[in-house]
């Protein structure tokens, strides 16, 4: 089965860290302004304020622009370093940010040059902003750096080039950061770090840009990083790999750990395999999510032109125990020679291969299990997890800059489970939640829900108390809440349809309302979904025409079941992503940070063995779902 192209991706924004980089800042000797022509080719000398060897950098930055406004020329600049660098010690970016643009650069000498490129790239990096960094470092003047300035100028050009994707110019700072640095804490975070961004670049790039040649240290970090990359999906290469870059390179510095526990991790499904079995129900409630699951995985399999074998095998439940006789058709399977299995469907089927003790054979299941924490040994668990939506939601409002919601679901478990995914995944990105309502499925009227929701009452009672007060009427509009930056609704279809216009009626206005998939029926309907105008919801790849078409196996499913196919999307594109999973499974489920393009999201393979769909961003215009990302 020929492997289908990966994407490799890291995180869009590295976490903020208000002290990134430490910077030793130019301490200058005390002495009192003076007043005569300073030439700039030396640093000139301002007094040192006792509030900043108290160490109240906050007040001694205040202190230091109250000297810059009494001073000019190169006094002046001098200060408004000063005050820069203190507010910047402090944490207060915004604050060393502007006295940083008060300086005329040109007044500084080179030494106060450099520590003003610092500061400035202390800052950006602390917005998340690489380029900004780059930019402001770019004036430094490296031959004038001290040893410790020089070290805090790669971390920070390190850092800059992470976040700017320039995963080569970022191991290659590293690799200059190795060659200075002493301490072994630091050695090994710089290593770390090296070691994570050559991760990043493609088995191609690492070739292409080796720095030297063996057994030099930096030739063998491209190398060693090469081996991982180029033969992550064939263990058994690997080993052999692995096992010549020890040799080519003794003594080298990496950390053996590093690379034996890409080895023993993850699965090894050989690379030409040879039987798939393939486990499902045939009767029961699942049975006909089963028969377009099968009938993607089929479609998958005669799209790819693999000389594999597909063996199916028929999983039957108990009606009153709910057991299954799934660990018999697996033992049964992998007695036949299955080299991996794909499903069980039902969750409790999958609970039980959780419970056995061991699974020679890897297994990608269609659904799972409760526990998010807990991992299984050669069991990967996929599937259509409501969680999935919501979490997406969450990391698109993270990614989007919002702080604040509200939320507003339905009762009863569907509703709850959601809006309590979503706000797991919301607070730990650092998120609020400033209200939180649920709705009756069986009303009509949503009136009484959205009016607090939105603090409409607060308003009128405002309002009141005016009137009251004034003693008379004054014109009056309500106006909503003004502490959220977007509402998280939880909705099927025609809810979804009655809520966003009542939400508009009842003062949204600009408000940015954010959905899961579950709002939008699949149907391309623009009469019908014209009430869903500005709503915002992650789907998967597949609902998008665009994308779908591009997909030879999109078509064929298309073609063969065109009454029903919009009602069996998500279900095709579970199917066809668990069989295009198995020729991709021993890359991911070593590598958290490698993705898969499939139909029904970009898939990663988390540390648990939770295959995670991250889905992509749509908007309603004129009644018509548009790709936005």
């Amino acid at each position: 089965m020929p492997p289908r192209q990966l994407r490799y991706r890291h995180p869009m924004l590295l976490k903020h860290r208000l002290w990134l980089t430490t910077i030793t800042l130019l301490m200058l000797s005390a002495c009192q302004p003076g007043t005569g022509t300073i030439p700039v080719t030396k640093p000139i000398q301002v007094e040192t304020l006792s509030s900043e060897l108290s160490g109240d950098y906050q007040l001694a930055g205040e202190q230091y622009l109250q000297l810059a406004t009494e001073h000019e020329g190169a006094e002046q600049a001098a200060y408004y370093l000063k005050a820069a660098s203190m507010f910047w010690r402090e944490g207060a970016a915004k604050d060393s940010q502007a006295a940083l643009d008060k300086i005329n650069k040109t007044l500084l000498a080179s030494s106060q040059r450099n520590q003003a490129a610092l500061i400035a790239a202390n800052i950006a990096l602390f917005n998340a902003d690489g380029q900004s960094a780059l930019d402001a470092l770019a004036i430094t003047n490296e031959k004038n750096l001290s040893a410790t300035d020089n070290k805090n100028y790669l971390q920070l050009k390190a850092d800059a080039y992470a976040l700017t994707g320039n995963w080569l110019e970022a191991a290659n700072t590293h690799l200059a950061l190795e060659k200075i640095l002493t301490d072994e804490t630091a050695l090994a975070n710089n290593r770390e770090a090296l070691w994570q961004s050559l991760l990043q670049m493609t088995p191609q790039a690492l070739d292409l840009f080796n720095p030297g040649y063996p057994p030099s240290e930096d030739s063998g970090w491209f190398a060693l990083a090469y081996n991982i990359k180029a033969y992550q999906s064939n263990p058994e290469v690997l080993q052999v790999a692995l096992e010549d870059w020890a040799r080519t390179y003794p003594n080298h510095p990496a950390d053996p750990a590093i690379y034996k526990q890409t080895l023993e991790a993850g699965t090894f499904i050989p690379k030409d395999v040879d039987d798939i079995a393939v486990l499902l129900p045939t009767t029961g409630p699942f049975v006909e999510a089963a028969a377009a699951v099968k009938e993607a995985i089929i479609a998958a399999h005669f799209a790819s032109n693999s000389t594999a074998q597909l063996e199916f095998y028929a999983i039957e439940s108990d009606p009153l125990t709910g057991q299954s006789n799934v660990i018999s058709q697996y033992d049964k399977a992998v007695a036949s020679g299955a080299k991996v299995v794909i499903g069980p469907l039902q969750k409790s089927s999958v609970e039980q291969l959780a419970k056995y003790p061991d699974l020679p054979v890897p297994v990608i299941a269609l659904n799972r299990v409760d526990s998010d924490s807990q991992t299984y040994s050669n069991l990967y668990q996929f599937g259509l997890a409501p969680e999935d939506d919501a979490e997406s939601v969450a990391e698109l409002a993270k990614l989007k800059g919002y702080k604040r919601t509200v939320i507003l679901a339905p009762t009863g478990d569907w509703g709850q489970r959601i809006a309590k995914s979503f706000t797991k995944k919301w607070q730990s990105l650092g998120g609020s939640i400033i209200y939180s309502t649920s709705y009756d499925e069986n009303d009509n009227d949503f009136r009484e829900t959205l009016i607090p929701l939105m603090g409409l009452d607060q308003s009128q009672q405002r309002y009141q108390s005016l009137k009251s007060s004034l003693g008379r009427s004054m014109e009056f509009e309500p106006r909503r809440r003004q502490d959220i930056d977007f509402l998280f609704l939880v909705a099927k279809p025609l809810k979804a349809r009655q809520l966003v216009p009542q939400l508009k009626f009842h003062r949204s206005g600009d408000l940015p309302i954010l959905a899961t998939s579950h709002a939008y029926s699949g149907f391309v309907d623009p009469q019908q979904n014209i009430d869903l105008n500005n709503l915002v919801i992650t789907e998967l790849p597949w609902v998008y025409s665009t994308i779908a078409e591009q997909d030879p196996v999109y078509i064929a499913l298309q073609d063969q079941s065109p009454q029903n196919y919009m009602n069996n999307i998500k279900l095709y594109a579970l199917g066809v992503d668990a069989y295009r999973l198995v020729s991709e499974l021993n890359t991911l489920s070593r590598d958290t940070q490698t993705q898969m393009n499939g139909a029904s999201g970009i898939l990663s393979v988390s540390e648990q063995g939770h295959v995670v769909r991250h889905l992509l961003t749509g908007k309603f215009e004129e009644g018509e779902l548009k790709l936005t990302q």
